[in-house]
């Protein structure tokens, strides 16, 4: 599927998949609610003679345009559609683990992925290890006899640290190990890590993708045997998303560049304002020249995003801090992010959560997402939460 382009991505973004000419010159593509896909014979039903879709469930012209609008963004060769995020993620580790494996993991993981690892692969026989988020190239340190594949996260989940991706898939590659990136954070726009030698891309479409608070929908891309093997594994495990949201996803991605400058922006100039404040430990964000990855995010990433973390000193009483977000005007109070709304969560880093110690100052972990509001308006609404906190 993959083509190449003269084009900035961010104008591609705008004609990739479109079809007006085979759809009655209607830009959009229709969305098409299948099962039965009926066959013209029986010999092409038999699978003797070609045909472009053959069950709902496989694939159909909905689910073909999403895919291939992501294939044009990462230059990747296939690139398979999920219900959810964690569903591309589940189906990509699913397609490499067998028991007897070892598989490496960030100790930054995002939860829901962590929760699948820890209490789902050990069921059939895979050994699953964590590595310090900022470990570089000392995974090679890590790295056994049967290790299968190197899962990477950057930046990782609510703790933010970049990994050194090149260093870490050149380790890999000589040893024959799979890797994998979650990045939903860069997207293709920012973050093109097929071109640095990361075998799969994963990514929650849920977030920049579809843009709006309500799609869940997820994606894997890859090259080469790595595509075919996601491709059957996909078709194996029976996973498809549904063609409503197959159909946002097309949608929310002509507007995606837009959508990322606009919360690139109010999330810099957040942090960069949260840093100047008092009750603040540490800001928790690449792309300030104050973060210790600073010089990767200047060398990976063309840009960043909307989200970010941040450290509230210990000696605040956290029924202030509870007033002081339960009052804001603007940044609302819940999970996931990527949409056109800005939320602020607290994350308390358990056992369970991390078994190395995160490299980052104690106190009160504090994540915002800047959405899509006006920038003033936002500057302000936060500067309102430390001003309660005092």
């Amino acid at each position: 599927m993959a083509k190449s382009s003269k084009f900035d991505k961010k104008t591609e973004i705008m004609h990739v998949s479109l079809d007006p000419q085979g759809n009655h010159g209607i830009p959009n593509p229709p969305i098409y609610r299948a099962s039965t896909i009926l066959s013209e014979t029986m010999a092409q039903y038999r699978g003797e003679e070609p045909s472009a879709y053959d069950y709902g469930r496989v694939g159909t012209p909905t689910s073909r345009a999403f895919e291939e609008a992501i294939c044009a963004l990462y230059e990747a060769d296939d690139a398979i559609s999920t219900p959810s995020g964690l569903s591309a993620i589940n189906t990509a580790l699913l397609t490499y683990a067998k028991s007897g494996d070892h598989i490496l993991f960030p100790d930054s993981l995002y939860g829901s992925t962590r929760r699948f690892v820890t209490k789902m692969l050990p069921n059939y026989g895979v050994d699953v290890e964590f590595y310090p988020a900022r470990i570089d190239a000392a995974i090679a340190d890590y790295i056994k006899p049967n290790t299968s594949v190197l899962y990477l996260e950057s930046p990782g989940s609510l703790t933010f640290e970049l990994q050194d991706i090149p260093a870490m898939v050149a380790i890999a590659q000589e040893k024959n190990i799979t890797t994998m990136l979650d990045n939903t954070w860069g997207t293709a726009l920012h973050h093109n890590a097929l071109n640095m030698g990361v075998d799969i891309i994963l990514e929650a479409a849920t977030k920049y993708i579809t843009g709006h608070s309500d799609v869940n929908l997820g994606i894997a891309c890859a090259r080469g045997s790595h595509a075919k093997k996601l491709r059957f594994a996909t078709t194996a495990l029976g996973m498809c998303a549904g063609p409503e949201d197959l159909y946002l996803g097309v949608r929310g991605l002509r507007t995606m560049s837009l959508r990322l400058k606009q919360s690139e922006a109010n999330g810099l100039a957040l942090a960069q304002m949260i840093e100047m404040q008092q009750e603040v430990k540490a800001v928790l964000h690449p792309a300030l020249e104050t973060s210790p990855d600073h010089a990767i995010y200047k060398r990976d990433f063309t840009g960043s995003c909307g989200l970010f973390g941040f450290i509230l000193s210990p000696s605040l009483d956290q029924a202030v801090i509870d007033k002081a977000a339960n009052n804001l005007n603007l940044l609302q109070i819940g999970a996931s992010w990527g949409g056109f709304e800005s939320l602020i969560t607290q994350a308390i880093l358990t056992s369970k959560m991390r078994e190395f110690a995160p490299d980052m100052p104690d106190g009160y972990l504090m994540r915002i997402y800047a959405g899509l509001e006006d920038q003033q308006d936002l500057l302000a609404d936060v500067q309102q939460f430390f001003d309660a906190l005092r």
